[in-house]
């Protein structure tokens, strides 16, 4: 049996031209985790820090991680060095710990493909298939309903599946989306997302404009911890679905959610998940019942979980850490990605 030889951790601060997204951020913290085996293979993870500050910690968290529980030890099913490592959060919670293990667990998932030489999704279980797209970069809460529907417009143009643009939960997200709708018509996906900018009484509002529009989800539009809010939004009769999980740790929290009926569409965010691993296990439960898997970001790695759940998988175009990489797999002219033929998630740094 190989054993883990080496882990390297180390971290590259990304700062971006202007704000983006609905929080406006300038920045993203990316931590790199490259783990090699004792028979010269190797796999490359990677975890963020949306907003930047504290890369360094994490970075730190992750190093001190492998040198725990992966160096000099036999290498063993990603699974399972992921919940020896997770079960040492028992006195100091998941929190940044999560974010340090996300990157050693996505490295553990690459140097596993490596040694049985097939692609990531193979390795998780599934099957090169294409998966839809929707596109969100580049919209802004701030923008008038005009900009919107331009980009918009742009994107369907392109061959994205559907569009999500930001909304700020007031009277005026009724123009952004009947703007966006004119201009993208009836066969292409609407979404929006609040970035949890709403109180009850205003995501009831937005949630009426939504459905108006045919909007396939609202995200958020409450803050991800009002847990009463969503569960009095939940109970609308007829009401545009609710997508959230971006913010979400631990397995019981999205179960949870998802047991309540607010969560029609699931959405890990792989830092804040802690990996694939948990990504994973969140997908075989909404499987279960029927509810659609819309990771955060990073299209080009969720998309290798393809056939791995038995359940629908949506995938969300909003660069983030892309420009750090290579090797991304291409939007489809069907508006689907699919899992490149690379051994592993094929993607390499930039140096």
């Amino acid at each position: 049996m190989s054993t883990v030889a080496s882990v390297v951790v180390d971290l590259v601060e990304l700062k971006f031209d202007k704000p983006l997204g609905g929080s406006g951020v300038t920045g993203v913290d990316i931590v790199f985790a490259e783990v090699k085996d004792s028979d010269g293979r190797a796999g490359l993870g990677f975890s963020y820090v949306i907003g930047g500050g504290a890369g360094a910690r994490i970075a730190s968290l992750a190093q001190t991680l492998a040198g725990q529980f992966l160096a000099g030890k036999p290498c063993k099913p990603p699974a399972e060095h992921w919940a020896d490592i997770k079960k040492s959060f028992n006195r100091t919670g998941d929190g940044p710990n999560l974010l340090a293990l996300a990157a050693l667990d996505v490295a553990n998932w690459d140097l596993k493909a490596h040694q049985d030489g097939v692609p990531l999704c193979v390795a998780l279980g599934g099957a090169p298939a294409p998966v839809p797209v929707y596109a969100s970069g580049g919209f802004s809460p701030a923008a008038p309903p005009e900009a919107s529907a331009e980009l918009a417009a742009r994107y369907v143009a392109q061959g994205y599946r559907g569009v999500k643009p930001r909304v700020n939960v007031v009277p005026e997200d009724a123009r952004v989306l009947a703007a966006v709708r004119r201009a993208i018509g009836d066969t292409a996906q609407l979404m929006t997302d609040a970035n949890e900018k709403g109180s009850v009484d205003a995501a009831v509002r937005l949630l009426e404009c939504a459905a108006d529009q045919g909007a396939a989800f609202v995200e958020e539009p409450l803050p991800s911890g009002d847990v009463l809010g969503y569960r009095a939004l939940a109970a609308l009769a007829g009401a545009t679905p609710i997508a959230t999980g971006e913010h979400m740790q631990g397995h019981d929290r999205f179960v949870a959610a998802m047991a309540d009926g607010y969560a029609r569409y699931i959405q890990p965010d792989l830092a804040m998940a802690g990996g694939l691993t948990p990504a994973l296990a969140v997908a075989r439960h909404a499987a279960a019942h029927g509810i659609v898997v819309a990771p955060h970001f990073l299209p080009g790695l969720f998309v290798h979980l393809a056939g791995s759940f038995g359940g629908e998988l949506l995938l969300e175009e909003f660069p983030l850490i892309e420009s750090a990489l290579e090797g991304w797999p291409p939007l489809d002219s069907g508006g689907t990605m699919t899992p490149l033929a690379a051994i592993g998630h094929g993607l390499r740094r930039k140096r």
